[in-house]
């Protein structure tokens, strides 16, 4: 279980803290404007809007892979509540406003990446070449990481600094890289496509956000690649693939789970876990 320090590190930032107040700042004094009058004073409406908004809430605490997602999207909820409420109650004006604030808090405080404690290696490009699919560089650039005789499994998250999925995704993937830390033939690391897109077009990953392949994972073993997730649906070289693989490929990118138990039950972790180093 999370412990509060590292919620504590990951969470005390100025996004959550300001987006937060900013989002429920319309709920806290609506409630307090109720409880000072004694009555359940809502419309129709509102109160629908608050009904469906704890239903939300709840539901998101329940599917949600990490604080980070949980606390961003209670956010989106929460302002989205707000802004509509303003144009109810009081009138276009008002809510203009407010989304010209949500713009500017946007911006001037972004949602941060994951801040806390993680095993995952930054790979360049040379390096994920080099010390991923064994391939021997011609340069001598120094890496980020040592190679490692011992290392025979990576497994290697493909995202995007843009992406809203990586971002509340890579907390689940630190937890997990922490978990197998002490596999001495495990070993997990990233890389980021946007800068590096000579691999997103070489592993097939799309960095068309309405393309939904981020984030990837690929499991690779000796430099080959064994498995992926999202695991999609494979064309020979010369064919077109059929609008039914299509629409498969895009209901396995939507709804694959980002859950740790459905990574370590696709890429078989505790298997490599108990596999002889020099098997």
């Amino acid at each position: 279980m999370t412990s509060f320090k590292e919620l504590k590190q990951r969470l005390f930032h100025p996004y959550y803290i300001i987006h937060f107040l900013y989002g429920s700042c319309y709920v806290v004094i609506r409630l307090i404007q109720l409880w000072k009058t004694q009555s359940i004073n809502l419309q129709e409406t509102e109160a629908k809007a608050f009904l469906l908004l704890t239903f939300l809430i709840i539901w998101k605490c329940i599917i949600s892979i990490s604080a980070e997602e949980l606390s961003s999207v209670i956010i989106l909820y929460t302002k989205f509540f707000t802004l509509c409420s303003l144009f109810w109650r009081i009138g276009f004006w008002t809510s203009f406003f407010y989304i010209v604030g949500w713009i500017v808090f946007s911006t001037l405080f972004p949602q941060p990446w994951y801040r806390g404690p993680s095993e995952v290696a930054d790979l360049t490009e040379s390096s994920f070449r080099e010390n991923v699919l064994l391939k021997k560089s011609n340069t001598s650039k120094i890496t980020e990481i040592n190679p490692d005789d011992d290392t025979k499994y990576w497994i290697v998250m493909l995202y995007a600094n843009w992406s809203v999925a990586c971002l509340n995704f890579e907390a689940v993937f630190a937890k997990l890289s922490l978990e197998y830390k002490d596999v001495p033939h495990l070993k997990f690391a990233k890389v980021d496509i946007d800068v590096y897109s000579d691999l997103a077009e070489e592993f097939g990953v799309s960095k068309d956000p309405a393309s939904f392949d981020l984030p990837t994972l690929i499991l690779f073993h000796q430099g080959k690649e064994i498995r992926r997730l999202p695991e999609l649906t494979v064309t020979k070289e010369g064919e077109t693939t059929s609008r039914t693989d299509a629409a498969k490929n895009t209901i396995t990118r939507l709804g694959w789970s980002k859950k740790p138990a459905t990574i370590v039950q696709s890429f078989y972790l505790e298997e490599i876990k108990h596999e002889k180093k020099h098997q």
